[in-house]
């Protein structure tokens, strides 16, 4: 069956951005007929408020999946790597060590996919071994990453298709007003 949810208010938005475009048609032919007044101006105002902010409403989700990568690589800088000097010099206890090690690379394989050498108690060098939830996070950690990339560029162009539309719209209102007003 097929979900119903979100249809009605998709149709709603869908039909405000086409009665905003209408309005700015109508305003743009009436300011170039009747010249300028106070009515078509508003009305040519009040229709491009509509599209214009859902343009940039819609182009500035590109900007916060940048924000939101920027942040990622900022705690993959602060908890995924190795301290200067490598773990072997960390003062800390074996243990600590271990643990810290660990979660570096858990850090770094969840966000980048390298995998990087862990120290364990002994101070021993060995590779990281993701466990089974480890890479399940990481598949994940994937897919959620190439879904907010699609997503951001379809928003993006939604709202370049959207300003392309409203001068459309206000072109087609200047043309058919101009004509209008070379025939009377």
């Amino acid at each position: 069956m097929t979900q119903w949810i979100g249809w009605l208010e998709l149709v709603a938005e869908q039909a405000l951005v086409a009665i905003a475009l209408l309005v700015v048609f109508a305003g743009c032919r009436r300011l170039v007929r009747d010249g300028v007044s106070r009515t078509p101006a508003l009305m040519v105002a009040l229709g491009l408020v509509l599209p214009v902010a859902d343009a940039w409403l819609n182009m500035r989700v590109v900007q916060q999946v940048r924000a939101l990568q920027a942040e990622k690589m900022a705690a993959v800088a602060l908890h995924g790597r190795e301290p200067a000097g490598g773990w072997e010099r960390a003062a800390s206890s074996p243990e600590a060590r271990t643990r810290a090690s660990t979660e570096a690379a858990r850090v770094g394989y969840l966000f980048e996919g390298r995998r990087a050498e862990i120290v364990d108690p002994s101070g021993a060098r060995v590779p990281f071994v993701p466990s089974a939830d480890d890479m399940q996070a990481r598949e994940q950690f994937v897919r959620d990453e190439k879904g907010a990339e699609a997503s951001a560029l379809s928003s993006w162009d939604r709202g370049i298709r959207l300003l392309a539309e409203a001068a459309a719209f206000m072109l087609a209102g200047f043309v058919v007003g101009w004509r209008a007003r070379r025939r009377a």
